[in-house]
């Protein structure tokens, strides 16, 4: 039995084309009959790893920074959003029919992409449409939105999104 179409690490790194999503509805994208597509590696691709170890990395240093310092800033949505955003966009190889500007977008445009949505919280809320509240009586917070960022987030860490190279798949 020929193993190497099991070689999910090769799909990771070559990456696979994931439908946009409209980040409210959910419904798919679509320019014309043609799916608008975003091609992204997966979290399992060497480079992906590469790149996911220095951000690690560049976290932990920043962080023990920030505890020798009074650097006590406040976040806001705009630092979540960033963050999504930051950690998304090396993913991101290629579009299929996403423009901008009236040109094919490219992975040079990643950015600009990511940065189309943004993450909007809502009160979390049980299944009779009751607020959910933790434990000091406060509403909790979810993301009631889908932004492109978390979309893509989402897809490239699941494996299953690059199984099945081998020939005939």
């Amino acid at each position: 039995m020929d193993f190497s179409k099991f070689d999910s690490r090769a799909k990771a790194e070559t990456g696979s084309p994931m439908q946009i999503v409209d980040e409210w509805t959910g419904e798919a994208l679509m320019d014309g009959d043609k799916p608008c597509r975003v091609i992204l590696r997966g979290t399992a691709s060497a480079s992906m790893q590469a790149k996911m170890r220095a951000a690690q990395k560049a976290a932990m240093m920043s962080k023990a920074a920030k505890a020798n310092g009074s650097d006590d800033e406040a976040r806001v949505m705009e630092d979540v959003h960033n963050q999504l955003c930051e950690a998304a966009a090396p993913f991101i190889i290629g579009f299929e029919n996403v423009d901008k500007d009236g040109k094919p977008a490219n992975a040079d445009d990643a950015m600009w992409f990511l940065n189309l949505t943004f993450v909007h919280m809502g009160v979390k809320e049980d299944a009779d449409g009751e607020p959910v509240l933790n434990k000091d009586g406060d509403p909790v917070f979810e993301m009631s939105n889908n932004p492109f960022a978390k979309q893509c987030s989402d897809f490239a860490s699941k494996q299953a999104n690059r199984l099945g190279n081998g020939k005939g798949n």
